[in-house]
């Protein structure tokens, strides 16, 4: 064969990769050959190996082209792709610098970059360089609508909201610009805007499974349980392979507790991405519930394998040694947690909850207003810090608490405060929707058991503890207080 032809079909992408690889491998040991030609043979003998999946062929051809020709800039990025692909984000990072410096107008390379630092972490610096690339290539939405991702992991909604805004002015049928930004109205506590936004990305869309899943998410912040799990199938049959569908529909299913199907559906995300140690902690929770305790903090455990610094996972572990009555270690878990994450108010309150019923007293009330420093417009944080509060006999906080008095637990505030009664409380519990109506049932006989114990109406409180414990979902936290107060006072759950 001519070398023109052999480097023609080293170069042809439509060829199989045996026969790419040959060609170019005969250019590469032509002593004919130039040192641009032979740099053509080794870059292209890499893109067969990466098509092929042979990263650790690839990379050092990546390294002989560049050898060859030091002002390949392609060659860089394409080595950089690869060590993506291997989740070296470092090397990555190298070679896209050395790509901008042969080539400083290329926007493309700058959100590949900033995609390598999105990857570890660093988002700010992330941004910068999408802000870069925005700069070179203002008319892309791309560019946009990846710094919006980036904005929403950083917190900032409103900064996402306009960049996926400006994405979609220039690509109004960008169905993940959409679904992105119904996450980002979904942080500012907007639902039924983030829903519309996912209806648009579906319309767009119909097969984009993120957009059902994003929905169904935010049915299920609205208890809306059963919609959401419609939404999760539909995620599935778009995309079977979807994970985090898999997942989020298994959280629903132990609010409906249904664990055994939450079960299957944590063993199939498990199945689909062995390394997701979020679906580990699920299931480490789910364990929880169903008493299996040794299980779950074998998988809350694989999850800190997979993830060392998961706080969620030591949090897990902190339940289910609540639940074995092991409550130093409970106290061990949860501060191993909130010293890998201090800004997460949840693990505050279950701490607090614990150290309510097992603790120091100072020490909570140290939590629980960590937990409302952290999230003041959670009520829920401000009555339990009102309720240990009230065991010191301390003034009440509660006419501090953000209230919007049309709205539940409204009515648990209220009887607290002394201005409505047990039975107006039950009363107002009710819900024309099951799933509501049980959330609330549930929260009105924990509260009203924790009001009647402060008055020393044991017998009261102890007969509402126990209905709690009937009726609360069991990934209520007042399900796991009314468990904690009933052990606290000598009764057996």
């Amino acid at each position: 064969m001519a070398a023109n032809d052999r480097l023609k079909d080293c170069g042809s992408d439509k060829l199989e990769a045996t026969r790419r690889f040959v060609a170019c491998t005969d250019v590469i040991e032509d002593d004919a050959a130039s040192s641009i030609d032979r740099a053509i043979g080794y870059l292209n003998r890499a893109l067969a190996s990466v098509g092929t999946g042979d990263l650790d062929r690839a990379i050092p051809d990546y390294g002989r082209a560049i050898d060859l020709d030091p002002s390949n800039a392609f060659a860089y990025r394409m080595r950089a792709e690869a060590w993506i692909k291997k989740g070296d984000n470092d090397h990555a990072i190298a070679d896209y610098d050395r790509a901008i410096r042969i080539e400083p107008m290329d926007a493309s390379t700058y959100r590949d970059r900033a995609d390598a630092w999105a990857s570890k972490s660093f988002f700010k610096r992330a941004i910068g360089e999408y802000d870069l690339a925005v700069s070179l290539d203002p008319n892309n939405a791309l560019g946009y609508s990846n710094r919006g991702v980036l904005w929403l992991y950083a917190g900032n909604a409103d900064q996402a909201i306009a960049d996926f805004n400006h994405a979609l002015n220039l690509d109004p049928v960008d169905a993940k610009a959409f679904s992105n930004r119904g996450l980002a109205r979904a942080q500012k506590g907007d639902i039924d805007q983030a829903i519309a936004d996912y209806n648009r990305a579906i319309e767009v869309d119909p097969k984009y499974a993120p957009a059902y899943d994003n929905r169904g998410l935010a049915f299920a912040s609205k208890r809306q349980n059963d919609r959401a799990i419609a939404d999760y199938d539909l995620a599935i049959a778009s995309d079977p392979g979807y994970v985090g569908a898999f997942h989020d529909r298994a959280k629903v299913w132990v609010r409906k507790g249904q664990f055994n199907r939450a079960l299957a559906d944590y063993d199939q995300a498990i199945i689909l991405n062995p390394n997701y140690a979020d679906a580990y902690v699920g299931r480490c929770y789910a364990w929880v519930y169903k008493e299996e305790y040794s299980r779950a903090s074998l998988d809350c455990g694989e999850a800190l394998r997979l993830s060392y610094n998961y706080a969620d996972a030591y949090a897990g572990l902190a339940l289910a040694s609540i639940h074995k009555t092991n409550y130093a270690n409970a106290f061990t878990m949860y501060g191993e947690a909130i010293r890998l994450d201090r800004k997460f108010p949840e693990t505050y309150l279950n701490r607090g909850v614990l150290g309510f019923y097992f603790g120091s007293h100072s020490n909570l009330q140290a939590d629980l207003g960590m937990a409302v420093k952290l999230e003041p417009g959670n009520v829920y944080n401000s009555i339990w810090l009102d309720l240990a509060r009230r065991r010191e006999g301390l003034p009440s906080i509660l006419g501090d608490a953000p209230l919007d008095i049309s709205k539940w637990p409204a009515p648990i505030v209220r009887l607290l405060m002394g201005d409505l009664t047990a039975d107006a409380v039950l009363d107002a519990a009710g819900d024309p929707d099951e799933t509501t109506r049980k959330a609330q049932v549930c929260e009105a006989n924990f509260y009203t058991a924790e009001f009647q114990r402060l008055r020393h109406r044991d017998e009261e409180a102890l007969r509402l503890y126990r209905l709690a414990l009937r009726d609360c979902p069991r990934d209520f936290i007042e399900y796991t207080a009314a468990i904690m107060a009933l052990r606290s006072s000598g009764h057996a759950p």
